[in-house]
C-alpha cells in the first residue's frame, strides 16, 4: 500500500510500498543483503504483522536501456510516489557527472543526515571515539563554486570586486566561494529540529565558522519555533573540535555549515569509517549506501553491506518501526563482537572475512539467537 499524507503527517499501512534502486558495481549485492536482513527482522519483530512491498526502481545504466534517461522522469515520479527509498550505489555518468547529486536535485532533496557510529571491535587511532555515535545534518548539495585564474570570468570577477569593493585579489588567483542559503538553511534546521523529536535525541548543536556567524542565526530563527521540545547549543567550530576529542560523547547530533562539512565528517570517518544515512526533502526520503560502486568487486560476493543495511535500519526508524530496527543494530553490533565482519574491516582487525551474501546471514543469525 502507498504511505499517504495526513496534514503533512506520513500514515504509515502495515506494508507499505517502499522503492529501491538496486543500483551499478555491487549495488545488486549489497541490496539483496539490506533486503534480506529488513525482511528477517521484520518478520522476527512483528511475527507478519508488519511487512514491506519492495518496488524496484530503475536509476543509471538499467534506466538508460530503457528509457534512454540516466534519471528518466518516469523514475522521479515513482520515487516521489514511493514518498520513501532505499538507494544503492550507482556509477558516475560518463560525462563524470555525479548521478547522486544529480538526482538529489531533481528530487529536491536539500537536507543531507548522516550518522557516524563506532562499532565494536574497530580499531581507532582515537581511544576516546569508541563512545562516537553522532547524526551529522547538513545540506545535500554541493555549494562550493570554483573559478579557475585562466578563465575570462575570473578576471571580470576580480575586477568588479577591486572597483566596486576595494577587495584587492591578485590576477593570477583561483577564487572559490560557498553558497550559504538563508532559506534552504532554516528548512534544513528545520528537519533537524523534526528528526530530533522523532528521535528522542538529547540536544542539536550548531556548528559554525566566524567567516559565517549569520548561519547559526538563521538556525537559532527557526528553533525558536520548537521552543520547550527542542535543546540546542551553539559552538564556534574550533571549540568544537577541542571538545570533541576528549568526550565524543557529548555530541549527538550536530547541524553544519557548509564550509564545514565536508572537513569535519571526512575527520570523523578518518577516525572511524563508518557512516550512513540518506538525504531528505518535503515528503520524500533517499536512504543511500555511502560507498562506491567498486565495479571491480561487482559478482565477487566480496562487498560490504554494512552502510546500507545500517541506513535500511534508519529508514525502519523513520517510519516508527524501532523494534524491527533495534533487532538489526543489536544483531550487527554481536556480528562485530564475534568478528564475523565484511572484508573491509577485516583487514583492519586481522580476522577472516566473511561475504557479502555471508555478513546477512550472520546478522540475521543472530537476531533469531
Amino acid at each position: 500500500m502507498d504511505i499517504e499524507f495526513n496534514d503533512d503527517e506520513m500514515v504509515i499501512p502495515d506494508n507499505p510500498s517502499i522503492g529501491y534502486v538496486e543500483g551499478e558495481g555491487i549495488g545488486p549485492e549489497i541490496t539483496k543483503s539490506m533486503i534480506d536482513v529488513v525482511n528477517s527482522a521484520l518478520e522476527l519483530a512483528y511475527s507478519g504483522g508488519k511487512s514491506i512491498e519492495w518496488k524496484k526502481i530503475l536509476i543509471g545504466n538499467e534506466a538508460y536501456e530503457k528509457y534512454g534517461k540516466y534519471i528518466p522522469d518516469e523514475s522521479i515520479e515513482e520515487i516521489k510516489k514511493s514518498v520513501i527509498t532505499m538507494k544503492s550505489t550507482l556509477n558516475m555518468l560518463p560525462d563524470k557527472d555525479d548521478i547522486n547529486i544529480l538526482l538529489r536535485k531533481k528530487l529536491g532533496l536539500y537536507t543531507n543526515l548522516r550518522k557516524v557510529k563506532y562499532f565494536p571491535g574497530i580499531p581507532v587511532i582515537i581511544k576516546t571515539f569508541e563512545n562516537l555515535n553522532i547524526t551529522v545534518i547538513r545540506d545535500s548539495l554541493n555549494v562550493e563554486i570554483s573559478l579557475n585564474y585562466s578563465s575570462d570570468n575570473t578576471q571580470e570577477l576580480i575586477k568588479f570586486l577591486s572597483e566596486n569593493y576595494d577587495i584587492n585579489i591578485n590576477p593570477d588567483s583561483t577564487i572559490r566561494m560557498t553558497a550559504q542559503s538563508r532559506y534552504r538553511v532554516r528548512k534544513i534546521a528545520k528537519k533537524a529540529a523534526e528528526y530530533y523529536i522523532k528521535n528522542r535525541m538529547n540536544k542539536i548543536t550548531i556548528v559554525y565558522n566566524n567567516l559565517n556567524y549569520e548561519f547559526s542565526d538563521w538556525c537559532m530563527d527557526e528553533f525558536k519555533k520548537y521552543q520547550g521540545k527542542i535543546n540546542f547549543e551553539t559552538i564556534e567550530v574550533q571549540d568544537f573540535i577541542k571538545n570533541l576529542l576528549p568526550k565524543p560523547e557529548s555530541y549527538d547530533m550536530v547541524i553544519l555549515d557548509s564550509s564545514l562539512s565536508r572537513p569535519i565528517l571526512s575527520f570523523l570517518l578518518y577516525v572511524v569509517n563508518v557512516e550512513y544515512g540518506g538525504s531528505f526533502g518535503d515528503n520524500i526520503a533517499l536512504f543511500e549506501a555511502i560507498q562506491s560502486s567498486s565495479p571491480d568487486d561487482a559478482g565477487y560476493d566480496v562487498a560490504d553491506p554494512l552502510s546500507f543495511i545500517m541506513s535500511g535500519a534508519m529508514m525502519l526508524r523513520y517510519i516508527g518501526w524501532d523494534h524491527a530496527a533495534d533487532i538489526i543494530e543489536n544483531a550487527i553490533n554481536q556480528s562485530f563482537i564475534d568478528n564475523k565482519v565484511p572484508r573491509d574491516f577485516a583487514e583492519r582487525e586481522n580476522v577472516t572475512p566473511v561475504k557479502c551474501s555471508e555478513f546477512s546471514q550472520e546478522i540475521i543469525k543472530r537476531m533469531r539467537a
